[in-house]
């Protein structure tokens, strides 16, 4: 599929160092023919990639074919999304590094995340990538979330200003109590029923988990800007966005943080019934 979706994502997962090597080759939308050693990386949106010489850095296209000629080489990794690999026939690919399709691409990651951060190389530019387009992603969310549910996302974050301690209890009793009744259910009842009760369940912690975040991106702005007011929601947001999501790319530090923010969001969420006003009756 070329889309300008998968373009744009494509550029994103290599933009940590698309624009530092001046020595490779960048092309969209037009077939690349390497003739000549290449002392960088190449990279390929829409477009097909002929190898006939020595490669130095990585190759990463998508929406096309990669094809090998016999002196073809690659000394780094081989990236391909959306389209096939072509070889020289009897003979393995010259690939230096690892040879990544859609297929792969999951393991590439989990494979990349297992490694401990002061291992050579841990910080590769698709890591990178998948963490800036999750960020990407989580501000969309968020932003979704203020423009349509703008007082109930402020009165939940109002709730956790108010008792945070609370919200992290209710978060790690609710990702607890959701985790273990998806098992049980996946485990004693019969399919037809066991997946439907695990999706459900899986589908209110993602809720619980973005609504519960945009709260604490809210609650995190409001307090670095001293300010409450409804107009500067909009503003507040992107600061707690900008300080959280900044925290989460710090290697090992962030990840911890990052998971705590999570529980806590998820407490926030059910605790203040997703910003749901609480009714008050007075009594005579």
């Amino acid at each position: 599929m070329r889309s300008p979706a998968a373009a744009a994502a494509l550029l994103l997962l290599c933009a940590p160092g698309a624009f530092a090597r001046s020595t490779g080759i960048s092309a969209v939308g037009r077939d690349v023919v390497v003739k000549e050693k290449v002392p960088g990386r190449i990279v390929a949106v829409a477009s097909d990639v002929a190898i006939e010489s020595a490669v130095a850095g990585d190759v990463v296209v998508w929406g096309g074919d990669v094809s090998f000629g016999p002196r073809g080489s690659v000394a780094g990794n081989l990236v391909v999304f959306g389209g096939s690999i072509h070889g020289v026939p009897g003979r393995p690919l010259p690939v230096a590094g690892s040879v990544s399709t859609p297929g792969t691409l999951l393991q590439l990651y989990l494979a990349e995340m297992r490694r401990a951060p002061w291992e050579a190389g841990v910080s590769s530019r698709v890591v990178w990538g998948f963490r800036l387009l999750a960020l990407a992603a989580w501000l969309a969310a968020t932003v979704a979330l203020l423009y349509f549910f703008g007082s109930p996302l402020a009165r939940a974050a109002d709730r956790a200003d108010a008792d945070w301690t609370g919200a992290l209890l209710a978060g790690a009793l609710g990702v607890l109590t959701m985790f273990l009744a998806a098992a049980a259910a996946l485990t004693l009842l019969p399919p037809a029923l066991a997946v439907p009760i695990a999706l459900t369940l899986g589908a209110a912690a993602v809720a619980a988990k973005v609504f519960g975040m945009g709260a604490l991106f809210l609650l995190v702005g409001q307090k670095l800007l001293e300010s409450f007011s409804p107009g500067r929601r909009p503003a507040a947001l992107a600061l707690g966005f900008a300080v959280l999501g900044g925290i989460s790319l710090l290697p090992v530090a962030g990840a911890i943080a990052w998971s705590a923010a999570s529980v806590v969001a998820v407490g926030v969420a059910f605790v203040s019934r997703f910003g749901v006003p609480r009714m008050r009756v007075s009594l005579a």
